[in-house]
C-alpha cells in the first residue's frame, strides 16, 4: 500500500520513462493511445470533465502554457496547469493556480491508480507508462477539485502523446525546431506533422511564430480542419518598450483591428515575446468563441506580471558574486533567441557558461548561435540518462574552432563550482542546454543559500 510521497514516487519511476531512455522505438506499440483511452475509461473518463487548452511545440509550449494559466486565473477562474518534464520536483507538473499538487494528494492518487491497475485486466497494448500514469493522476486530481479550465503541455510530439486523449476548447503549436529526431522524423514537416497530430476538426488552433518555410506546410494540414486558424506571425505584433529589473515591458498589436495592449511579464528572455503572442491569441480565440467574457487588458496585464516560470532567462543575483543566469534552451532556436537576450540585458558583462546537453541534440547548431570567440565555456553531462558525453559534444562542436573550453568537468555541480571560482563578480555565470542541467544547478543553489 502506497501511504507516503516517497513510496509513490518510486511506485510511479518503477514504470518505464521514455523521458530517460536512450534508443527507444516511437510507435503506436510503445506510445499507444487506445491503451492510454481503454485505461482513462476504466477511471470515468476523468479528461471529459476539465475543459483542456492543448499545447504542443517544440519550443516556448511550456512558458505559453504558464501565460495561458496565469491569465485566466486573473479572470477569477480555477486553472489546472499540466507541464513536463519538471526542473527539481515531479509535483511541479500537477498544480492548480500556481499550488502544486500535495505530497498527500499526490500519493493518495498513486494508490488510486495502483489499486485500479490491480483490479483491472491486464493491458492489451501491454503495461502502462510513468508519463501515462503521470497524465491519469493531473485529469482525475483536476476532476476532483472541480477546476474551470486545463492548460495541458504534451510530453513528446503530440500525435501518439498520451494527452492527446482529450476533446479540447482550443489547441496551440508553438515553435518547431529539429529535436528528438529520431522519434519525430528529420525534417521540420515531420516533426510539424506529429506536433499538429493534437488538432481536430471544428476546434480552434493558434499557430505560434515559424520558420517561414514552414508555413505553407502549416496552411496545407490545416485546410481541411473546418476550424478557426490563427497565425501569430501574421495576427499580432509585439515591441520591447523597456526592462526594468523585474519586467519587460511589451506593447502588444492585433493587426487587423489594430488593438494595442501595454503588459508587462516577469521573463526576460528574447523568445517569449513570441510565447506571450501564442498565449495572448488562444485567448483571444476563447473570447471569441464564446468561452470566455472578454479579457480587459488591465486583467491581463495583471495575470501575466503574477507569472512565475522558473529556469526561463532567470536571473539570480547574489551578494559579492558573480550573477547567475539559469536559461534551458535547448535546440539552436532557443540558443540563438537567448543569445539576443544576453546582447540586450546584458551587453558588456563577460560571459562563462556551464553547458550540458542530452542526446539528439543539434548542439554544434546550438553552440554556433551562442557562444562568442570571447566567452569561457565549462561542459558537463546533464544529469540524465540521456545526458550526452562530454566526448561528444566536444566531437559535436570540433568544427567551432572559437568556442574556448576552459574546462571539461563530469559532474554538474562540480563543473558550477569551477565556472563560479573563476568567474569576477561583475561578471555572468549562464548554466545552459538541458533542463535537467538547470534543475540540477537551481536546486544546488537554493541548498547553498
Amino acid at each position: 500500500m502506497i501511504e507516503t510521497y516517497p513510496q509513490a514516487y518510486s511506485f510511479l519511476y518503477s514504470f518505464v520513462s521514455y523521458e530517460h531512455k536512450i534508443g527507444w522505438n516511437y510507435s503506436e506499440k510503445t506510445l499507444n493511445l487506445k491503451r492510454c483511452r481503454q485505461f482513462l475509461q476504466r477511471l470515468g473518463d476523468p479528461q471529459k470533465e476539465i475543459r483542456p487548452i492543448h499545447v504542443a511545440g517544440s519550443d516556448g509550449k511550456g512558458s505559453t502554457c504558464a501565460m495561458i494559466s496565469a491569465a485566466l486565473q486573473a479572470m477569477g477562474f480555477r486553472v489546472g496547469l499540466f507541464v513536463s518534464p519538471h526542473l527539481e520536483h515531479v509535483r511541479e507538473r500537477i498544480s492548480i493556480n500556481g499550488q502544486w499538487i500535495s505530497e498527500e494528494d499526490f500519493a493518495r492518487w498513486t494508490e488510486f491508480l495502483r489499486r485500479r491497475m490491480e483490479e483491472m485486466p491486464p493491458f492489451p497494448g501491454g503495461y502502462a507508462t510513468f508519463f501515462e500514469l503521470l497524465t491519469a493522476m493531473a485529469f482525475l486530481y483536476f476532476r476532483e477539485q472541480r477546476i474551470d479550465f486545463s492548460v495541458i503541455e504534451t510530453g513528446l510530439g503530440g500525435r501518439l502523446d498520451s494527452t492527446n486523449v482529450m476533446d479540447p476548447l482550443v489547441t496551440a503549436i508553438t515553435h518547431i525546431s529539429l529535436e528528438h529526431t529520431e522519434q519525430l522524423g528529420d525534417t521540420l514537416e515531420k516533426i510539424a506533422d506529429e506536433k499538429l497530430g493534437i488538432t481536430r476538426p471544428n476546434v480552434p488552433i493558434v499557430i505560434g511564430s515559424q520558420d517561414a518555410a514552414l508555413l505553407p506546410h502549416f496552411q496545407r494540414r490545416l485546410r481541411k480542419q473546418q476550424a478557426s486558424v490563427v497565425f501569430t506571425d501574421e495576427g499580432y505584433r509585439a515591441v520591447s518598450l523597456q526592462n526594468g529589473r523585474r519586467y519587460r515591458t511589451l506593447s502588444i498589436e492585433k493587426v487587423e483591428s489594430g488593438e494595442k495592449r501595454i503588459i508587462q511579464i516577469p521573463l526576460f528572455g528574447h523568445y517569449q515575446l513570441q510565447n506571450v503572442l501564442t498565449a495572448i491569441a488562444v485567448l483571444d480565440l476563447m473570447q471569441e468563441e464564446g468561452i470566455v467574457p472578454p479579457l480587459a487588458s488591465r486583467t491581463l496585464h495583471r495575470g501575466l506580471r503574477r507569472l512565475h516560470w522558473p529556469g526561463r532567462f532567470e536571473i539570480v543575483r547574489r551578494t559579492g558574486k558573480a550573477t547567475v543566469l539559469l536559461d534551458v534552451a535547448h535546440t539552436a532556436k532557443g540558443a540563438a533567441s537567448l543569445r539576443l537576450s544576453l546582447d540586450e540585458i546584458f551587453p558588456h558583462k563577460k560571459r562563462t557558461f556551464v553547458i550540458g546537453c542530452l542526446q539528439g541534440k543539434k548542439i554544434s547548431e546550438m553552440l554556433e548561435s551562442l557562444i562568442r570567440p570571447q566567452d569561457a565555456v565549462i561542459l558537463t553531462q546533464a544529469p540524465s540518462p540521456r545526458g550526452e558525453t562530454i566526448e561528444n559534444i566536444l566531437k559535436a562542436i570540433d568544427r567551432l574552432d572559437w568556442v574556448a573550453i576552459h574546462g571539461r568537468i563530469d559532474n554538474p555541480v562540480d563543473a558550477f563550482r569551477y565556472a563560479e571560482a573563476m568567474t569576477k563578480k561583475n561578471g555572468l555565470l549562464i548554466v545552459t542546454g538541458s533542463l535537467y542541467l538547470v534543475g540540477e544547478i537551481r536546486k544546488s543553489l537554493r541548498e547553498k543559500s
